[in-house]
């Protein structure tokens, strides 16, 4: 309407001044113009009304926080994110190829491969029984190091891809556990039994880990027999059963002895019973069965002690004739009803808090991912790591290098045990080994959003264990993420006459993190890695206590935590390999050792006084190089290379730093204690050796008397240590006394254990003075230093208007939750 106004006007504005009709031309120009004018004001107004609504648009999805940003969630501007993502892409390094675990078509080659050898009598682990020979465990034997490196420097051959393989020989006389490496896979095929002086490789049958196939028995045989003969036991003792139980049921869990209390060749565990609620682990009861399985023929296996109402039987029979007669006590216990069904469960307690459903803090990326993942290989920023996962060994990173340069050729996780004590007969030797469980196969089902972050890229896995009928893919088996820890990686504020100054990085990381859930205990490891160059390996704990049956002769070991409940006390230790190279192979390790000394004071004579000083320590050999912590001696450990310094004279090094160490108080030799002996050291450092690959192995649990790994016999050669290729072995752990607010499940605040890997006049200067992260800011007139400020932020602080769509992947789970189960 208001365009019309203005045209009708002007069509007046000319009848009057008599031009209508005579000016033509100009009167044709002069329509143009006004046709133009409206058109200009039409466009206008409409773009005004757009604005106002992209506004109010906004500010709403300002306020619902539901506004997208990019891929991940987040608004970002395309041309950026393009370029951007140009400048991220890689090509996967030239080499990496040799770390990579083997592949579905690897795996499926060696099985056939290994079926088609008659002799060896194979069937598939779905029809195995004991009395089988059957494969376990498949996975990629890692190529001698020094054939690795040559490769990668292109000096060499790519090695050739081989599989190390645990076969159980049940049908074999003897029985046994036989290693094998098959070779030449994908061509000329050959399988060869391992044969090496570092390690025991005659592995007697009855210190195999348990298998789906032993556990059919067991509950066949052994479970079947409980239930027939002390049924009403059960029944009028707990009021459940663990077959036919509608509502009320037991769970069975069983405690595997060491062969260090056992007669030599047996084979023998505690099983016991707890209720069948959520969770178990903390629904002890107190009736405990010796059972005796050292033979291949299940109908042999034997019941033999009977723990009951703290009492020891020496058989059934005698239990059962006893309870029978009313001549024992007799335990009481109702199963949870609804509201005791509360205790142990993770269901949410009200009143929820904060009364208002407000969200928690969430991290964005408001540019994408800084990383990237191509097949093996993570890249961040200066570092690139190559990763794979060993069905026994679990994560392994491996070549892992900062501005193109090799830092540590291997970072893993060895092994886990938990070793408890208590009153009744199964505390007294329930000794974890965890790694008898193959660690790869507990790398599973992470849940975006809360076990990781829910921009994180997740990493599935392939492979072959008998325990889960043979290969298989293990979705979400670890995360890769970036973590703004907001913590400070440097920061100063000065303030001055000759001038004023700040600067400050927040510490960014990139995360590599896997979660492990062991029967009740869940454990985190997180993988770190700095712009400044450092590493840092932490592990948290969390999932629920082993709890046994209250009496009152538990309190000396530990807590009760619940009516009928007792919690022990109890060692987390975790073990960890790390094999630095430092500008090469020609490593060595010194302790730069913190004394004091009473000097006289030269500007004062007569005067002394105390003074700290450094003493250089070159560890010379293997015996020399173990570390037992001891707060008399502190000390810094640093690993280096003399071929190699600074400007100033400085060998260039990273240092070791250990936190949260535990004591093994155990003493040597004794018991469980033997089979672990890295436990004894908070650190060891050896020389690299292709046969000593691990600190442990799947046997630990069972094998204490003559461990199959024995890693002290990697420290009793006592090989030189100067200028040689070294490996750190690090221990890290604490002691847990339980308390009722672990129930039903908690990370214990404080006692996430950790080391680091740091450098060590490795740099003339900090790496990450490169970071765009950083912010300096700088008076515009350092003689008024209150008139304004100059602010270098490299464009990483500009405003971020976005929210990250931050969900749960709740409608996935709710039409398919194998991933996370399965």
């Amino acid at each position: 309407m208001k365009g019309k106004m203005v045209t009708e006007r002007s069509q007046e504005k000319s009848l009057k001044l008599g031009k209508f009709e005579d000016c033509e031309e100009e009167c044709k120009y002069g329509s143009i113009w006004v046709i133009l004018t409206f058109v200009f004001l039409m466009i206008s107004t409409i773009l005004l009304i757009t604005l106002v609504c992209l506004c109010v648009i906004r500010d709403r999805q300002k306020t619902s926080l539901h506004y997208r940003c990019n891929n991940t969630g987040e608004y970002l501007d395309a041309n950026r994110s393009r370029r951007y993502a140009n400048k991220l892409k890689f090509t996967r390094t030239n080499g990496s190829d040799v770390f990579e675990e083997l592949s579905r078509f690897e795996i499926e080659a060696v099985v056939n491969f290994l079926h088609d050898q008659k002799h060896l009598n194979l069937v598939d682990p779905k029809n195995a029984t004991v009395k089988s020979n059957f494969i376990h465990s498949i996975e990629m034997k890692l190529p001698v190091k020094y054939d690795v490196i040559s490769y990668l420097h292109g000096d060499g051959n790519k090695p050739d891809r081989m599989a190390t393989v645990y076969l159980f020989m049940g049908a074999n006389e003897p029985p046994s556990v036989d290693e094998y490496v098959v070779g030449g896979i994908g061509s000329r095929m050959y399988a060869r039994r391992i044969n090496t002086d570092r390690r025991k490789t005659n592995i007697p049958f009855e210190i195999r880990p348990y298998s789906t196939a032993e556990f059919k028995f067991i509950f066949k045989v052994i479970i079947s027999k409980i239930v027939k003969l002390a049924k009403n036991v059960l029944m009028e003792s707990y009021g459940a059963l663990p077959f036919k139980c509608g509502n009320k049921c037991l769970k069975l869990s069983m405690a595997p002895i060491s062969n260090a209390f056992l007669p030599e060749g047996t084979r023998k565990g505690w099983f016991y019973f707890l209720y069948d609620a959520e969770f178990p682990s903390v629904r002890p009861l107190d009736f405990l069965f010796l059972v005796d399985s050292t033979s291949v023929n299940p109908n042999e296996w034997k019941i033999e002690n009977v723990w009951y109402a703290n009492q020891m039987f020496s058989n059934i029979s005698i239990f059962l004739k006893l309870y029978n007669e009313d001549k024992i006590n007799k335990t009481r216990v109702k199963f949870p009803d609804e509201e005791e069904k509360k205790y142990g469960s993770m269901e949410f307690r009200t009143p929820l808090i904060p009364e208002e459903s407000l969200r928690a803090p969430r991290q964005i990326e408001p540019d994408g991912h800084r990383f990237q993942i191509t097949d093996n290989e993570v890249h961040y920023m200066q570092w690139k790591t190559n990763f794979r996962v060993s069905t026994t060994g679990g994560l392994q990173l491996l070549n892992i290098r900062f501005n193109g340069e090799r830092i540590i050729y291997e970072l893993s996780m060895q092994e886990v045990i938990v070793m408890y004590g208590g009153h009744n007969p199964l505390s007294r030797i329930m000794n974890y080994a965890d790694g008898a469980g193959l660690y790869g196969t507990r790398y599973r089902g992470l849940l975006p959003g809360v076990d990781c972050p829910g921009n994180a890229e997740f990493v599935n896995t392939y492979l072959y264990a008998s325990n889960e009928m043979g290969a298989r893919v293990f979705e979400n088996g670890f995360c890769v993420f970036e973590l703004n820890t907001h913590s400070l990686l440097r920061r100063h504020r000065a303030y001055g006459r000759s001038g004023a100054l700040y600067g400050g990085l927040e510490a960014s990381a990139l995360v590599i993190r896997s979660i492990i859930s062991v029967v009740n205990y869940d454990y985190v490891f997180d993988f770190m890695f700095y712009p400044n160059g450092g590493i840092e390996t932490k592990v948290s704990m969390t999932g629920y206590l082993g709890t046994t049956f209250y009496f009152p002769e538990e309190r000396a070991y530990g807590t009760q935590v619940h009516q009928n409940v007792a919690a022990a006390l109890h060692n987390h230790l975790f073990h960890f390999k790390v094999d630095l190279d430092i500008k090469g192979t020609e490593n060595r390790y010194e302790t730069y050792d913190v004394k004091t000394r009473l000097e006289e004071n030269p500007w004062y004579p007569g005067k002394s006084q105390h003074q700290a000083i450094v003493e250089k320590n070159l560890k010379a050999s293997e015996q020399d190089a173990l570390y037992k912590y001891n707060f008399e001696t502190p000390k810094t450990h640093v690993f280096s290379n003399h071929n190699h310094t600074t400007p100033l004279g400085n060998v260039r090094g990273y240092r070791i730093e250990l936190q949260k160490m535990s004591k093994q108080l155990i003493p040597v030799g004794e018991g469980f204690e033997n089979g672990i002996p890295w436990s004894r050291y908070q650190m060891a450092v050896t020389k690299y050796k292709p046969e000593e690959e691990r600190s442990s192995s799947v046997f630990t649990m069972w094998d204490s008397k003559d461990p199959v790994v024995n890693f002290q016999k990697y420290i009793d050669d006592d090989d030189g240590l100067v200028d040689q290729d070294l490996v750190s072995w690090i221990t890290i752990g604490t002691q847990h006394l339980p308390h009722t607010e672990n129930l039903p499940t908690s990370i214990t605040i404080g006692s996430q254990l950790s080391f680091h890997v740091l450098p060590f006049n490795y740099f003339d200067e900090d790496p990450s003075m490169h970071s765009r992260d950083a912010v300096r800011i700088t008076p515009w007139d350092k003689r008024k230093p209150l008139d304004g400020a100059k602010v270098e932020h490299y464009g990483t602080f500009d405003d971020v208007d976005c929210a990250l769509n931050y969900n749960l992947p709740k409608d996935i789970l709710e039409k398919n939750s194998t991933f996370l189960f399965s």
